[in-house]
């Protein structure tokens, strides 16, 4: 019987875990135990967590792919009932209540972004 992603029991610390397309199927409370999970599974000094997901633009004008993001929105609607694409301002809550101190964005110029977190 396997758990659900925020119960499974935390493996073995390595310097980086990678979550790809995995937290935009989760509300705000259910990516925040995720990522608690992922944290406690890094080393404080030098880990951290690499999160592959959409950062939607907060101000829709210049940018080329937000109907892209509005399309995965209500996709998620759809098929997860939970699920959402996050802003920047969510993401910097989301994983500052997960225990991050700092992360960096760096967009791919596609849908998705590379978000790399901190302890």
């Amino acid at each position: 019987m396997s758990l659900p992603l925020h119960q499974s029991p935390v493996a073995s610390k390595h310097r980086r875990r990678h979550v790809h397309w995995i937290l935009h199927d989760w509300d705000d409370e259910e990516c925040i135990k995720i990522l608690k999970k992922c944290r406690e599974a890094i080393p404080e000094d030098k880990g951290k967590v690499i999160i592959v997901e959409a950062v939607l633009e907060e101000d829709k004008e210049g940018d080329e792919l937000g109907g892209v993001g509005l399309m995965l929105d209500t996709a998620l609607m759809a098929i997860t009932n939970k699920g959402k694409e996050r802003t920047l301002k969510e993401w910097s809550s989301v994983l500052r209540q997960s225990g991050f101190t700092r992360f960096n964005v760096k967009p791919t110029h596609a849908v998705q972004s590379v978000i790399e977190a901190y302890p």
